[in-house]
């Protein structure tokens, strides 16, 4: 029981890598407030999840929804020693494609949600000098990909803002890091991955020969969360089938 007596926030948790990181997280003993837009969704994971679960319905890009995940989940655990965040969009488009709504709400969503999620489950964290936390970014921040100007810069900086946050308070016994994921078979990439001609071009590209499951990225957060991460801190780290090892 890697987890045990600990409590997650995990965002995005009704589905997808989010509810992969809720299931594997209280399979090894920690209590998870999961959060996202749809209650059913929510509903449905907390019912299969158990007692350990609690669903939290909100917006992440709304301050005052954030402000309540926060009180909720100390409310009913009475602390927070994980964050992960997951929550985030894709927004598709060659630059003179793109638009200024677009690239907001990559931003907004992908960025200003995770540092304002971040700076209110800090203070949580400072409290009993221990935390982990864990960004789902992605290997769009790492490499040009095109057609993603909005999101890439969003997961770029993000990651930057791991490595950051690492360093101010890694001697407050918090830790940071990210994950970036390849292609992974979840709704964001089912479009894609339905036009036959396009998912094989991309899964060419992929050293082992296949996409990624959501719970092949959980497995990585488990770890960079759990106390055998001790000593790792402010590391970008892809799960991508060795797509950027190229």
């Amino acid at each position: 029981m890697r987890l045990k007596n600990k409590t997650a926030i995990i965002t995005g948790g009704g589905s997808g890598i989010g509810l992969a990181c809720a299931r594997t997280f209280a399979r090894e003993g920690a209590n998870v407030a999961i959060f996202g837009r749809r209650q059913d969704r929510l509903d449905r994971a907390a019912d299969a999840i158990g007692g350990q679960a609690l669903a939290v319905p909100g917006d992440i890009a709304k301050e005052e929804d954030i402000d309540r995940l926060v009180e909720v989940t100390i409310d009913t655990f009475g602390q927070i020693d994980i964050l992960v965040n997951n929550a985030g969009v894709f927004e598709f488009g060659f630059l003179h494609e793109t638009d200024d709504a677009m690239w907001d709400k990559a931003i907004n969503v992908n960025l200003r949600s995770v540092f304002r999620l971040t700076k209110r489950v800090l203070p949580k964290m400072l409290e009993r000098k221990s935390g982990s936390i864990v960004n789902i970014s992605s290997i769009a921040g790492l490499i040009g990909l095109p057609g993603t100007s909005a999101y890439s810069a969003s997961k770029a900086a993000l990651d930057q803002f791991s490595r950051v946050i690492a360093m101010e308070y890694a001697k407050e016994g918090i830790r940071s890091n990210s994950v970036c994921p390849g292609m992974i078979e979840t709704e964001m990439t089912e479009e894609l991955r339905n036009d036959k001609v396009l998912a094989a071009e991309i899964l060419n590209s992929y050293p082992v020969g296949r996409f990624g499951s959501p719970q092949e990225v959980a497995n990585a957060c488990l770890f960079l969360a759990s106390d055998e991460a001790s000593f790792i801190t402010g590391v970008v780290l892809p799960v991508d089938g060795g797509y950027t090892a190229q």
